[in-house]
């Protein structure tokens, strides 16, 4: 299932933007992303900057006001769209926003008290941002008890630059077991691409498994688990042709990792805030390639094998380290590990994140440690991403 965006944030440019997505591009599934300030919970920001948007009937924020425009207009926009919505943000205090999605009728939203923490913010504490989605779990698990299924999908990008399989896969199976324990039954988990088609599948092959696992360990019963797959997230190259390249190459691995939903993206989302003509070629080609490949499968190779055991010794020995120091409070575990190292998000601003580890990339691509920091890691870890850190370097001395 293909899933698109739009980022406007005039109320009717973003109906339109929405339906052109699905009618034109065949996007399956649409997401509404928030702007900045309603992240931050500057809702005076919003409004002003909203009512230049109305005078010059252009967007001038980065994302759609939903609290500044209200739960009545918010609902236009699902009544007027013809496929389901998620709302998109990255916000550590996302109660009030939340709170006026679901009742506007939005269905599936993003984030966590980590993953919409640490990357995203400086001077915010986890124990703060904990609370605060500790509420929005708690909401939707009020509104599962009353029948209204509502999905929460972890953002499994963090900060997007090298991050290691091992710490966003842990960082998603705790924020998941925060979720289950306040009711939430709907979870999304998923990867971001990393750059080698090996590592990436086996990153969500190897979630999957150990998110059902300890749901399983702690008797969460009835808990449905979709993925998700988040196309490249970095930058693109200013030449359009080796742009939409590299959305091949992205719509190549989601398609081999047999995730449940294929996050598009646009070769313009840095530069424009409207995504017109772009979108709709990121999902038509996305699409294509799909649909050329729907029967193929890559998830029984050795070396996916391999390297999927590889990600879950790494993810388990992070999360046996939590629940070890957290005596009975999974997030006061989570708060000392990362005031430990135990868990370290590399390159994320925040000052409660300990910023040791340093990632890299073997001769093949893929993600390993040059410093595990304070990683709760084995020595036989260790060895392994030494000796592999260490045949590149072989192979630039033999260059």
């Amino acid at each position: 299932m293909t899933q698109a965006y739009s980022k406007e944030t005039l109320l009717e440019d973003l109906i339109k933007n929405l339906n052109t997505f699905h009618r034109v591009g065949q996007a399956d599934f649409l997401s509404v992303i928030i702007d900045s300030h309603t992240r931050e919970n500057h809702y005076d920001n919003a409004k002003i900057a909203l009512e230049d948007s109305i005078k010059s009937n252009k967007s001038l924020l980065n994302g759609f006001p939903l609290v500044n425009y209200g739960v009545k207009l918010a609902r236009k926009i699902i009544n007027d769209v013809e496929v389901p919505l998620q709302i998109k943000h990255g916000s550590p205090d996302a109660r009030l926003l939340i709170e006026m999605a679901l009742l506007a009728g939005f269905s599936a939203f993003d984030g966590g008290g980590i993953s919409h923490n640490v990357p995203f913010t400086k001077s915010i504490s986890l124990k703060e941002s904990l609370e605060n989605w500790r509420y929005v779990d708690r909401l939707v698990g009020l509104y599962e008890e009353n029948g209204i299924r509502i999905n929460r999908e972890i953002f499994s990008p963090l900060t997007a630059t090298l991050v290691p399989p091992a710490i966003s896969n842990s960082i998603q199976i705790l924020e998941t077991l925060l979720a289950v324990e306040q009711g939430v039954k709907n979870i999304s988990v998923g990867v971001a691409q990393y750059g080698n088609i090996t590592q990436d599948i086996a990153s969500l092959l190897a979630l999957k498994e150990q998110v059902q696992f300890y749901l399983d360990t702690f008797s969460f019963k009835d808990i449905n688990i979709s993925t998700v797959f988040s196309e490249w997230i970095g930058g693109f190259p200013e030449e359009e042709l080796k742009a939409y390249s590299l959305i091949s190459y992205s719509a190549t691995i989601a398609l081999f990792s047999k995730a449940n939903r294929i996050f598009i993206k646009n070769i313009d989302e840095y530069s424009k805030n409207s995504l017109g003509n772009t979108m709709i070629n990121s999902l038509l080609l996305t699409k294509t390639i799909l649909e050329i490949g729907n029967c193929q499968k890559m998830n029984n190779s050795e070396d996916i094998i391999l390297e999927k055991e590889q990600i879950k010794k790494e993810t388990a020995q992070i999360i046996t380290k939590v629940f070890s120091i957290c005596n009975g409070d999974l997030s006061k575990g989570i708060i000392k590990a990362f005031e430990d190292g135990i868990i370290d998000i590399p390159f994320a601003p925040s000052k409660y994140n300990l910023g040791k580890i340093m990632p890299a990339r073997d001769n093949e691509g893929m993600i390993r440690y040059l410093d595990i920091g304070n990683l709760p890691f084995c020595h036989l870890i260790k060895d392994f991403h030494q000796k592999k850190l260490k045949r590149e370097q072989i192979r630039k001395i033999e260059k």
